[in-house]
């Protein structure tokens, strides 16, 4: 679906300063805080919650539960940003998102931490779908794309600092003090929101449509690529919610170990992202997205033969150039699929696909674990996503080229 831009909007223009960049680069940079800060520390916190299946089963669903805050929030963000406008709901999002963050100073028992993990999620799609949608409003074209590809980046670095600071964290100070992080980071870019974006209105939905029902309209038309983009974060979210026992099993508890194996996948995410732009403008979208299921089966196999620190990172290094590759055209197709006054709630709905995906994952992995093993629930799935590939080249399907829009 081809999109055309013709309709002039507030700041369309502008050309946005050095703090309005940062804001932009928001909604990567609290996604990947969600998902880094707590595993290497979930072994521990497990134990702390008094060890054993029930614990850790517990600890993972917790883990998890951002991903359900990001599925509402996702729904509910794309209809805010119609009524609030991108920077509003930017900057409340990250004042929520710094106070449900860092609720692990302060509260020590699984309901809490659930709950605030939940409305950690919906705060996080706010911050996803303001920062997209802003993206969208100030670039177009291949800067679009490039944008795109640094917000990646950039996000995907602060996970690295973030991952490692947090395994380091807890070998010094326990298990709570890595919540810290929540703070630090986002206070960065609400400051950056707060004195960076012009105050002009940036919603979702231009002023001069009245299409009703577009939530529905925007499914409709888009259903496909959501659905692959929730099944594949099925997979994309291993490294979150199962490594860190996986390690476990293998004999890797040290949180410190666990960071540098898990950091390993956001270094080279960050390799991935750069490589989305030199593959997809060089050889198409559909080169790049194959190449991202590629990296990401064996990626996923390999975490599941891999019995030292050395072999998992080697793993998560697959994985991680998988996650740059996928995360990067997943935005990119969506917002140059969906018409500029219906762009913010196609971004939300995004989001709340994307980790539906994340949700389902403990629920997908559970039955396997309990019928073969967590070794093999690793395997089924990264033979899935590698059959999966196989038959788009035997029956050469060609994901759609991304449209070119204003």
């Amino acid at each position: 679906m081809a999109v055309e831009q013709g309709e002039s909007r507030p700041g369309e223009g502008t050309r946005p300063g050095p703090a309005a960049i940062v804001a932009m680069m928001s909604g990567a940079c609290a996604i990947g805080l969600v998902f880094v800060v707590l595993p290497p520390i979930l072994h521990q916190l497990a134990d702390h919650l008094g060890g054993g299946a029930d614990a850790a089963f517990g600890v993972q669903m917790m883990a998890a539960m951002p991903g359900i805050g990001l599925v509402l929030g996702g729904l509910v963000a794309s209809w805010t940003i119609d009524r609030l406008g991108a920077r509003a709901l930017l900057s409340h999002a990250l004042i929520a998102y710094m106070i449900l963050g860092s609720a692990g100073l302060y509260i020590d028992n699984l309901a809490g931490l659930c709950i605030t993990r939940l409305l950690l999620g919906l705060a996080t799609a706010g911050i996803a779908t303001a920062s997209n949608t802003l993206i969208a409003h100030f670039y177009g074209g291949a800067a679009r794309g490039r944008m795109i590809s640094a917000a990646t980046v950039v996000g995907s670095m602060l996970c690295v600092v973030a991952m490692l600071a947090s395994g380091e964290i807890a070998e010094i100070a326990g298990w709570r003090a890595p919540f810290a992080i929540y703070i630090v980071a986002p206070l960065v870019l609400w400051l950056a929101a707060i004195f960076g974006i012009p105050r002009i209105s940036i919603r979702g939905e231009g002023s001069s449509s009245d299409e009703k029902g577009s939530t529905g309209i925007v499914i409709a038309r888009l259903w496909p690529y959501y659905l692959l983009i929730t099944s594949l974060y099925v997979v994309l979210m291993m490294t979150s919610t199962q490594v860190s026992f996986l390690l476990a099993e293998n004999g890797i508890i040290r949180p410190v170990i666990q960071a540098r194996v898990l950091g390993t996948a956001s270094f080279f995410l960050i390799l991935g992202a750069l490589l989305y732009g030199w593959v997809q403008g060089r050889y198409g979208a559909s080169a790049a997205f194959r190449l991202g299921l590629f990296f990401l089966g064996i990626g996923i196999i390999g975490f599941g033969l891999a019995h030292d620190a050395v072999t998992a990172s080697i793993a998560a290094a697959s994985k991680g150039l998988a996650s740059g590759l996928l995360n990067s055209g997943f935005i990119h197709m969506i917002m140059n699929r969906s018409e500029p006054h219906l762009r913010g709630r196609a971004l939300g709905i995004m989001t709340s696909a994307m980790f539906l995906g994340d949700f389902l994952n403990p629920i997908v992995v559970h039955p396997i674990k309990e019928m073969l093993s967590l070794h093999a629930a690793f395997h089924v799935l990264g033979a899935l996503v590698l059959a999966g590939l196989l038959w788009s080249l035997l029956r050469k399907v060609r994901p759609a080229e991304p449209a070119v829009a204003g």
